[in-house]
């Protein structure tokens, strides 16, 4: 590697500063790296921003999002970052459903799992009969019994076929599995992969100790600028408007990139943090990964914050189970979350998931669906008064996981001197926050490892424990 220490230039650049690049950042300018992130917008952030809504003045994210406790990777970036303690915890339940206009409150028992579900049978079964729950047990025992390279098999088939073939009943596939797949994948379980879905499936029924958080603040300050202010303590920056057209260097061995102003910026080492749908872009149609980001398909959604002039609910979070005939399928009442920036009643944050059958309607319309499906959960909505709305209309939720597409998932080293950062790469996890990080802290090691430097940063996928320890064929 060259020796930029007395020129100026960066060691590493990074296309992206969105959640994984500005992950990746940190971590080589923490390792003493000079770092150079080049964004095409104006601000910092990616999916995973906030900013001051124009009306109200409060902070937005461009969706409400929910993290995990069993996101190591994501709570680590986190307690480097600082910010840890901005995450309001939802320790006392698991998750409110509002199912028939009845609300259900699931709570996980300290049983080994995946028996810590049992206590919530009382609360289900006036909804849904014995016989529908009891086809479950088939494909429950199956995923217990599964590796994930078992798991992986799974991948060239739709979650819904995978379902009837170990005998789930269509009526608990309606109330059970099509909500899931799209709270977790983004995507109907008609049009799945049965591999992405039955590996959440087979984590959840490893843990018994999972709970929700949400940030008490806009998504953007919990990791936007402690990221950009290590990368500059390093010597690096983030560079904004910076249109990236492609990666310049031979095909085997890249040396920087090409801007859109006809400008270059060269480095040892350029790691795309971008989404596959900007691949493309930035490589030789010839090149094999652009052929597979192609096959990524982008999944919409519509989210919706509104502004109230009092309290609606004492609730935090609520979901409805999917429906194609109705919209939202989450909601955050954020004057329950965060301690101050809500306004003087309650601030409803709501997604709607795959918002296809959304596309042609008006702001307007949206909202008032919205209002009429917030009045299921908190009646009071209809004696309040509306005194500030936005709607926000994103291309990308995550990419569509469909069948075959968990096979396709690059590693983060693509070739020498050229690495990828993002959810979208093969992480072991779902489209979500915690790949993206998890893969930001895989591109760095690889980056590190070229420059003769071992350092673990990726945590592992946790693993599942009570009795799916003795059942699963991880080994």
């Amino acid at each position: 590697m060259a020796d930029h220490a007395d020129t100026g230039m960066p060691e590493v650049l990074i296309v992206g500063a969105g959640l994984a690049g500005l992950s990746c950042g940190a971590f080589l300018a923490d390792a003493g790296l000079r770092v150079e992130v080049l964004e095409s917008s104006s601000v910092a952030g990616g999916r995973a921003r906030s900013w001051s809504d124009p009306g109200t003045g409060y902070a937005v994210d461009i969706g409400p999002h929910v993290l995990l406790s069993k996101y190591p990777n994501m709570l680590a970036l986190l307690e480097r970052l600082g910010s840890a303690e901005q995450i309001c915890w939802q320790t006392d339940h698991l998750l409110t459903v509002l199912d028939d206009r009845r609300p259900i409150r699931f709570k996980q028992a300290l049983l080994p799992p995946p028996l810590h579900y049992l206590n919530n049978l009382g609360r289900v079964l006036p909804t849904v009969p014995l016989g529908r729950l009891l086809s479950n047990i088939p494909i429950t025992l199956r995923t217990m019994g599964s590796s994930p390279s078992d798991i992986l098999d799974l991948d060239d088939r739709t979650g819904i076929a995978h379902l009837h073939a170990n005998g789930v009943s269509q009526p608990f596939i309606d109330w059970f599995w099509a909500s899931v797949s799209m709270a977790f994948l983004n995507l109907p379980v008609e049009q799945c992969s049965a591999a992405s879905l039955m590996r959440i499936f087979w984590q959840a029924l490893g843990h018994n100790d999972v709970t929700f958080g949400f940030p008490k603040v806009g998504l953007s300050e919990l990791y936007v600028p402690q990221a950009i202010e290590r990368i500059e303590r390093a010597g690096g920056c983030v560079r904004y408007d910076q249109r990236v057209t492609g990666v310049s260097g031979s095909p085997d061995r890249p040396d920087g990139v090409r801007l859109g102003d006809g400008s270059s910026r060269h480095a040892d080492q350029v790691i795309l943090a971008v989404p596959p749908t900007a691949i493309p872009t930035l490589l030789p149609a010839s090149q094999r990964l652009v052929q597979v980001a192609r096959q990524f398909e982008p999944s919409p959604y519509i989210s919706c914050y509104l502004w109230f002039d009092r309290k609606l609910t004492d609730a935090r979070f609520w979901a409805r189970p999917w429906s194609s005939k109705e919209f939202n399928t989450d909601f955050y009442d954020l004057s329950n979350i965060r301690e101050t920036g809500t306004g003087p009643g309650s601030m409803i944050a709501t997604n709607i998931i795959w918002s296809h059958r959304a596309k042609g309607m008006s702001d307007e319309a949206v909202i008032q669906a919205t209002i009429n499906e917030i009045s299921d959960f908190a009646p009071e909505v209809r004696r309040a008064q509306l005194i500030g709305s936005a709607v926000h209309r994103i291309p990308m939720s995550v990419p569509c996981a469909r069948p075959g597409i968990e096979r396709l998932r690059p590693a983060t080293t693509a070739v020498q001197g050229l690495y990828l950062a993002g959810d979208w790469t093969d992480t072991g996890l779902p489209f979500c926050m915690e790949s993206a990080v998890r893969s930001a802290a895989l591109a760095a090691e690889a980056v590190l490892t070229a420059r003769g430097r071992t350092q673990q940063l990726a945590l592992p996928v946790p693993t599942p424990g009570g009795l799916m320890r003795l059942t699963s064929r991880r080994l």
